[in-house]
C-alpha cells in the first residue's frame, strides 16, 4: 500500500511574455511513496519537482492526472483537507514560512484549530510535546521568529507540520539555506522522527550528496520529466541518463558523498 501516489501528472501554465504562450512544467509524472519510504527529487532548478510536490498536497492543481491517497482519488475539497491531516509540507524558507508576528506557540497551535484536532485546553500541552520532540525548550513557544535561529526556525517548522500526526512529509530543500554543521543536524533530526513516528518522506533537493545520504530511492526530473528512477545506490553509482551523469559529475568525488554530512560528526 502506498501513502500518497500521482498518476500521470501534467501541469502547464499560460505566460504572457511577447504573445501568449503555454509552458509544461509537469509533464507525465507518476510517483508513489511506500510507508516509512524516503523518496528523492532532484534536477536543476525548473526542472518541476517543486510544482510536482505543490501539486501533490494541493497548493496547485494538475492540468490533468490523478493525486491519490492510499489508492483512492483525491477529487474533492473535503478530500484535499482529509489528505493535509496525513501529508505536510515543510518549505524551504525556514523564516518567511512563519509569520513574523505570530508567537511560535501561536503557530504551532493553528493547524490543530484549523482541523478541529483537539480542545484549545489541550492545544498547549501538544505544542510543548512537539517543541520537545524536535529538540526546542518550552520557552520558545512564546518567542517570535526573528528571535530564532535559521536551525531553530527549521525545527519549529518541522514541529508545525507534526501536530497533525501525518503519515507522509514533503521537504522542499529543506537544508539549504543553513550551514552544513546545522544541516547535519536537521538531517539527523528528520532521520529520528521519521523512525519513531514511522514516517513517509518526499525529499527535494539540489544538493545530491544529502539525497545519497538520506533517500531510499530517487527520482531525476529534467524539463519536467523523469528521465530516472531506481534505488538511490543504483543511480548514483551506475547512471543510465546523460542529465543524471552530468549532475553527478558536478559534485566533487561522488563516490564519498556522506562524509561531510553524517550528523554525529557535526
Amino acid at each position: 500500500m502506498t501513502t500518497v501516489e500521482a498518476r500521470d501528472i501534467v501541469k502547464t501554465f499560460t505566460v504572457h511574455r511577447n504573445g501568449r504562450h503555454t509552458v509544461t512544467a509537469v509533464k507525465g509524472v507518476t510517483l508513489h511513496v511506500a510507508p516509512g519510504e524516503t523518496v528523492g527529487l532532484v534536477g536543476e532548478s525548473g526542472s518541476g519537482k517543486t510544482t510536482l510536490a505543490r501539486i501533490l498536497i494541493g497548493i496547485e492543481s494538475a492540468t490533468s492526472g490523478e493525486v491519490l491517497y492510499d489508492g483512492r482519488p483525491i477529487t474533492s475539497a473535503r478530500d484535499w483537507r482529509e489528505l493535509r491531516r496525513h501529508v505536510q509540507y515543510v518549505f524551504q524558507d525556514p523564516f518567511t514560512a512563519l509569520c513574523p508576528t505570530m508567537r511560535i506557540g501561536d503557530a504551532l497551535a493553528e493547524p490543530l484549530a484549523i482541523h478541529r484536532i483537539c480542545p484549545p485546553s489541550e492545544r498547549r500541552q501538544r505544542v510543548t510535546r512537539m517543541l520537545d520532540l524536535v529538540g526546542l525548550h518550552p520557552d520558545v513557544a512564546r518567542r517570535l521568529p526573528n528571535q530564532l535561529s535559521g536551525g531553530q526556525r527549521q525545527r519549529v517548522n518541522l514541529a508545525r507540520a507534526l501536530m497533525l500526526e501525518p503519515r507522509t512529509l514533503i521537504c522542499d530543500e529543506i537544508v539549504s539555506g543553513l550551514d552544513v554543521s546545522i544541516q547535519a543536524q536537521v538531517l539527523q533530526l528528520l532521520l529520528d522522527l521519521q523512525q519513531r513516528l514511522a514516517l513517509s518522506l518526499i525529499f527535494i533537493s539540489h544538493d545530491l550528496r544529502v539525497v545519497r545520504y538520506l533517500c531510499d530511492r530517487v527520482l531525476v526530473m529534467y524539463l519536467g520529466e523523469v528521465v530516472e528512477e531506481g534505488p538511490t545506490a543504483t543511480v548514483f553509482d551506475a547512471p543510465r541518463h546523460s542529465y543524471t551523469r552530468s549532475l553527478l559529475s558536478a559534485i566533487p568525488d561522488h563516490s564519498r558523498p556522506q562524509s561531510a554530512l553524517q550528523p554525529d560528526q557535526a
